[in-house]
């Protein structure tokens, strides 16, 4: 079989588009995974309960949004020390909160709190959540006044749309002591599809 040169050209340009064609990686994912809402351009929610299985308060933020937009303004819940705010005591179990559907599901994730500080600049921060990771106090109980003791931290998590979990689903986080990593604490995830029948 013989190549002329328009011959070459059309195969070598019709091999190109096969290999510029997006097909996988986490920018395929991030276009075609659906935001699970009702009509077509809404979102549906993601639920998620959190699970505190050391005796330290956890203190952190967790929120969802779009990674690669850079107006994004993140869904977000702060967990601090204010008794009249959202608490995550030790060896406790949140109530099921609710979340809008996005491309991230980040817990203390730098690009989270960037797009928070950046596109919410009114929004009510609770200030000692406004960290990357997890932070796990020490309490006295009974005594209000004082000062909740550091015990360590756990690092940033984050999970994607289409490729960790998908709108609807109920996203579980548990907080452990690590006694292999080199953090004290780590963040596991545990996913609930709408569609299980758990």
């Amino acid at each position: 079989m013989v190549f002329d040169r328009v011959s070459c050209t059309r195969a070598v340009l019709a091999l190109a588009g096969l290999v510029l064609s997006p097909g996988c990686g986490s920018d395929f994912s991030n276009r075609t995974a659906s935001f699970g809402g009702d009509t077509a351009g809404s979102r549906g929610r993601i639920q998620v309960v959190l699970i505190n299985n050391t005796p330290y308060r956890a203190v952190f933020t967790v929120a969802t949004y779009d990674q690669t937009d850079q107006s994004s303004e993140p869904d977000f819940r702060q967990f601090g020390h204010d008794e009249n705010g959202l608490l995550l005591e030790g060896d406790s179990t949140s109530r099921i909160g609710l979340l809008e559907c996005a491309r991230a599901f980040s817990i203390g994730g730098p690009r989270m709190l960037a797009l928070i500080a950046d596109n919410l600049p009114d929004a009510p921060l609770v200030d000692e959540a406004a960290i990357e990771g997890v932070e796990f106090f020490s309490v006295l109980d009974g005594d209000s006044a004082a000062t909740p003791v550091s015990q360590g931290m756990a690092p940033p998590f984050e999970a994607l749309l289409g490729v960790d979990f998908p709108c609807n689903a109920l996203l579980i986080i548990r907080l452990e002591f690590d006694d292999l990593g080199p953090d004290p604490f780590r963040v596991d995830f545990e996913l609930i599809p709408s569609a299980s029948t758990r």
